[in-house]
């Protein structure tokens, strides 16, 4: 399962054993960074090292990393692509005119735009996925305890999570055996198949639901989920270095800001 593929590499990480308050600073210091930035040279930087440092020091699986970058990357390409015909601004690089009623244009300015977007899609999209491959999510639940968020959010959260993958599960298996059918062969069939994988998919979670509340309730449930918290001591030898590092972004981004590095 797709689940599966995640929590091995949260657990199996070379990164497992550091307090997850430090993955958590380097993540969304990054991503904050990345979306403040004027320019696609920070974002950009930021993504390229966050990618080697999962590749290399935490010995995460290129194929799984690679799976993981290809549909974002994807969607964020021709939503780029869309962006460069939609802003204006500047002098006309390129323009299409098939009939008269039609005008397709991309100027400097959409360029610059849709660069800009695509580095801070990339580079928070990066600092996101340096989070889910290197914390696993019952670390990420006991931090949320300490900064006491609400328990009963957090135990919703918790199913909800495990929820996703049920679904995903259920409809894929569905799925597969309608096509062994050949239930997709043509339009209404298709249509057919769809409204009854649909139908069937709402059955099974409300079956799974059930099933679900009754072992909690065999399990004396009080509306907590306890969990152990066996969170690792805060090291210097690796809070240094995200320091470090966080603070070297932000200094070439204040360096672009003030006008002290420019980029053209």
């Amino acid at each position: 399962m797709f689940e599966t593929l995640l929590d091995d590499a949260a657990q199996n990480n070379a990164f497992r054993h550091i307090h997850p308050g430090t993955k958590i600073l380097l993540g969304l210091g990054s991503l904050c960074i990345c979306l403040v930035s004027p320019t696609p040279v920070v974002p950009v930087l930021s993504g390229l090292i966050l990618s080697i440092v999962l590749l290399l020091p935490a010995r995460i699986p290129a194929r799984i990393y690679g799976e993981l970058l290809l549909a974002p990357v994807v969607f964020s390409v021709f939503s780029i692509v869309v962006l460069l015909f939609m802003l204006g601004g500047g002098d006309v690089v390129w323009e299409f005119s098939p009939v008269s009623w039609i005008h397709l244009t991309i100027t400097t300015n959409a360029v610059h735009q849709s660069v800009l977007i695509l580095s801070r899609v990339f580079g928070c999209m990066v600092s996101l996925f340096f989070i889910a491959l290197t914390t696993p999510l019952t670390d990420l639940f006991n931090m949320m305890k300490r900064c006491r968020v609400p328990v009963e959010l957090i135990d919703l959260m918790m199913i909800m999570y495990r929820y996703i993958f049920i679904f995903y599960d259920q409809a894929k298996e569905i799925w597969q055996a309608q096509v062994m059918r050949l239930g997709y062969q043509r339009p209404k069939e298709s249509i057919h198949s769809f409204s009854m994988l649909c139908g069937m998919l709402f059955i099974s979670s409300w079956i799974v639901g059930e099933d679900l509340v009754r072992a909690m309730d065999c399990r004396c449930y009080n509306g907590i989920m306890p969990s152990l918290d066996p969170m690792e001591p805060v090291r210097m030898q690796s809070f240094i270095p995200v320091v470090l590092y966080l603070s070297g972004l932000g200094g070439i981004m204040v360096a672009i800001l003030t006008g002290i590095v420019v980029f053209s």
